[in-house]
């Protein structure tokens, strides 16, 4: 018995995974791939505002859409990424979801007041 999603073995008798909570599924789970799959991700929000990312971020985590902030770096995180008003050289951070999760991020987003920053135009 295996777990569909994280491939864990399990011992007879065992019917979820304890960690996926998912059904388990019969036989030995499959070989993995040795290489991680290459993803080319789309951007569906850009600004510089680190607090709008993370609230952004976390409505998708809730609503089980997976996302990847990008362009925000420790300093942000910390607090310490604007310095005299001004953004640090890593500008500004992009929400991006995999092509599959587009349409689904995009209904999520619509809902959240439009941001006074310009719009890329590929978002």
């Amino acid at each position: 018995m295996h777990c569909p999603r994280c491939r864990t073995e399990y011992e007879p008798g065992v019917t979820r995974c304890s960690d996926c909570e998912l059904d388990l599924a019969e036989g030995a789970a499959p070989p993995g791939r040795d290489e991680p799959e290459w993803v080319e991700l789309v951007t569906v929000l850009e600004t510089g505002d680190p607090s709008l990312l993370l609230v952004t971020k976390s409505l998708l985590d809730v609503e089980g859409v997976p996302s990847f902030v990008e362009g925000v770096g420790v300093y942000e995180g910390l607090g310490a990424g604007r310095i005299a008003g001004a953004d640090l050289p890593m500008g500004p951070g992009k929400l991006r979801v995999r092509p599959q999760d587009v349409e689904a991020a995009r209904e999520l987003l619509a809902g959240l007041p439009p941001s006074n920053e310009a719009e890329d135009p590929e978002v």
